[in-house]
């Protein structure tokens, strides 16, 4: 018969304490203690450590009873055997080293992280990479640059002889692919979006930005990189900054692998060129692992005179011949496309371009232009050699969104126009192109953006809050949510309306009059502010009164700045065109032939802070005011801010400089002009027969190119 948990034996009969008579002043309550139960009695074993001894204790039967003894004495006597062995047994535990247990303890449970034996430390040799011919190539340090290394390398040497493609993977056709980030479960339709306007950077750092870019993609499988040079003569300046750079970008792959910093598969990155105008040109026959063949390539790209860019058609064409290495070969296509434009085909060729990198895990990279801020067409300088002249040439270069959103109005009063002012952003189909395919858009200066001003000189962190939507594929897409906010309507609606109805700029400022004349000049005057008034009166009708009241409920910070940039440029101009009728009204009301001929026959129109003619104004001004403040306030750093400020610039009131010239003293009636006096010839000399003379032709014009 086995124990107990508390060391009682349990097969036995039980019998309760409360049946025994009390014995010496014990009661039934005080046995609960220690582990007893006051309902068990019977045989108990007392386990100690140092002996353990069992004591059998059985109830008498009534035979057993003495004459003379009666059952409670017997029942007393019992009980006070068991008192007496329990406290013998609590006194030999006093003597006892270790503490005994009545009871299990509870389980405790930890996590016990095992300590791994210590490994040997592996020396890492650390390597700086750059071009294996550094001493062939001009040095140049690139400030910006994001390069591997700078130190020299040798090229790693071959270590198995290339065996052809239909060796190594057999010809079999994979159902569509996406590249996706692994350990998540994503939607086949899901699609890594990329980063935008990276910030201006030399085309040397840019093209050090896409060897870090190859390489880690070489981390995680094979890849197929595809040189897609613009064919314009305008970038011909970069395609031979990428000539020269490309050892360098090779020469670091190479090491990398060497250094076992990418692994190394046979034959782990193919390359190929292509160069897109109107017609896309494959510069290599096949994608190869020979350098040389692609610096040739590259070196020898020919210019397509025609001035066209359908840079997404050749994405699509590329795509279409070139994708079986995607499916047979398991690379991963890496297109980095160079331009100086935004493209001439996007309408047709976006969004199908899109569609096949997706379908084939392709990433779009583009090093390019900024755009030039709420505009399509740029323009660059041209001095023609056949007559000096400069002539400025349209180019396209935007606009930085899906549809124009900022309105056309030129600045009153001297200082710059910012007529082409360089956004910081990319060009919006090829912003969408890299945000859809997951690559990166390097921007560089290129020669087109020489027209813009200024260049370069917005913070990429400034300018991030305020990036346009790239989400839409098609013009119903933007018009569909354009319709959900009418804050943005407005401004849409004014962009459009400042370009069919055109105000005027800088009224004229200083006038000359006359007595007989003043009043007609000061009409004049009016009349082109007049001109003005009428085309800003009709943009201003996409704004319902009271619109700006919602301004605190339009969640796109780019909209809620391009709201109040238009919606405060209107009302500027528009009481500055008020105040400058109403001063030249004034002028001729309040002067008289008299002050004109003698005090006040010159005019000076100077801004004011104040409104000094149209007082009815006076809450538009500051209206204007409130509104292009807070564009200062919540989008400092950015072409928002810059037009802001160029409008606070001056004062929207007029101030009118009276000033008086003394005119020339009239001739003397009496005076009289003394008569010219007559040649005399004494000698006639022989008369020639004229001859007739050939005019030079006139110069032919100069042959302007496309750029």
């Amino acid at each position: 018969m086995s124990p107990t948990q508390d060391g009682i034996r349990d097969d036995l009969v039980d019998t309760s304490i409360d049946e025994c008579a009390p014995v010496d002043g014990f009661s039934a309550d005080q046995f609960a203690i220690d582990g007893f139960s006051p309902t068990v009695f019977g045989v108990v074993e007392f386990d100690t450590v140092a002996t353990e001894e069992i004591i059998d204790l059985e109830v008498a039967d009534d035979d057993d009873v003495p004459p003379g003894v009666s059952r409670g004495s017997v029942a007393g006597t019992i009980v006070s055997v068991i008192v007496h062995v329990w406290l013998l047994m609590n006194l030999a535990q006093m003597a006892v080293e270790e503490d005994v247990h009545w009871y299990e303890p509870p389980i405790d449970a930890r996590m016990v992280e095992e300590k791994a034996e210590e490994e040997e430390e592996i020396e890492v040799v650390e390597y700086e990479l750059a071009n294996p011919d550094d001493r062939e190539l001009e040095v140049r340090e690139v400030i910006n640059a994001a390069s591997i290394g700078i130190a020299q390398t040798e090229k790693p040497k071959q270590e198995t002889d290339p065996r052809t493609i239909d060796e190594l993977i057999p010809q079999v056709r994979e159902q569509r692919v996406y590249d996706v980030p692994e350990g998540t479960q994503v939607d086949e339709r899901i699609v890594v979006n990329g980063t935008n306007g990276e910030a201006m950077i030399q085309l040397e750092s840019a093209l050090d930005r896409v060897t870090w870019e190859v390489a880690k993609n070489l981390q995680e499988k094979r890849v197929l990189l595809v040189w897609m040079l613009d064919g314009s003569g305008s970038i011909a300046k970069q395609r031979e900054a990428i000539a020269k750079r490309l050892r360098r970008v090779y020469g670091e792959l190479d090491a990398l692998q060497k250094t076992d910093q990418i692994p190394r598969h046979e034959i782990p990155l193919l390359s190929a060129v292509v160069s897109f105008g109107e017609q896309t040109k494959f510069l290599t026959e096949n994608p190869t692992d020979e350098f040389e063949t692609i610096l040739s390539a590259i070196q020898n790209a020919p210019t397509d005179p025609s001035g066209v860019e359908n840079v997404f058609t050749a994405v699509k064409q590329v795509l279409t011949v070139w994708s079986r290495f995607r499916v047979q070969q398991h690379r991963r296509i890496m297109l980095v496309a160079v331009t100086d434009e935004a493209g001439d085909d996007f309408a047709d060729a976006l969004e199908p371009s899109i569609a096949l990198c997706q379908r084939n895990g392709a990433k779009a990279y583009v090093i390019g232009p900024s755009a030039v801020f709420g505009r399509r067409k740029g323009f660059v300088p041209y001095q023609a050699p056949e007559n000096g002249q400069t002539y400025q040439l349209p180019i396209d270069l935007g606009p930085e969104s899906a549809v124009i959103e900022v309105v056309d109005l030129p600045f009153w009063y001297s200082g710059d126009q910012y007529t082409y002012l360089s956004s910081g952003y990319a060009p919006y189909a090829l912003a969408r192109l890299v945000h859809e395919t997951g690559g990166i858009y390097f921007m560089t200066n290129t020669t087109t953006m020489s027209g813009l001003s200024p260049l370069g000189v917005f913070d990429s962190a400034s300018l991030k809050p305020f990036t346009p939507d790239y989400s839409f594929g098609s013009p119903a897409e933007y018009q569909r949510d354009l319709m959900k906010h009418p804050l943005r309507v407005a401004v849409v609606k004014a962009a459009f309306l400042s370009r069919e109805y055109k105000a005027n700029g800088t009224p004229r400022l200083d006038l000359r009059v006359t007595p007989a004349n003043f009043r007609q000049l000061a009409s004049d005057a009016q009349k082109t502010v007049a001109v003005s008034q009428l085309a800003i009166d009709t943009i201003l009708q996409a704004f319902p009164d009271g619109i700006e009241e919602g301004l605190t409920l339009e969640p796109s910070a780019r909209w809620r700045v391009n709201f109040a940039l238009t919606y405060g440029r209107l009302l500027a101009q528009k009481v500055r065109s008020m105040e400058y009728n109403f001063a030249f009204a004034a002028m001729k009301v309040n002067l008289s032939n008299e002050e004109v001929a003698t005090k006040s026959n010159h005019w000076i129109v100077r801004p004011d802070t104040q409104i000094n003619y149209a007082g009815n104004y006076r809450r538009v001004a500051d209206k204007s005011r409130t509104l292009l403040e807070l564009v200062i306030d919540e989008a400092p750093g950015t072409p928002w801010a810059v037009l802001a400020q160029r409008e606070l610039k001056d004062g929207f009131g007029i101030k009118i400089e009276q000033r008086f010239i003394p005119p020339p003293p009239p001739r003397s009636p009496n005076a009289q002009t003394p008569a010219p006096r007559k040649k005399v010839v004494l000698f006639q000399p022989e008369q020639k027969k004229a001859v007739a003379t050939k005019s030079a032709p006139p110069p032919k014009p100069p042959v302007l190119p496309r750029l």
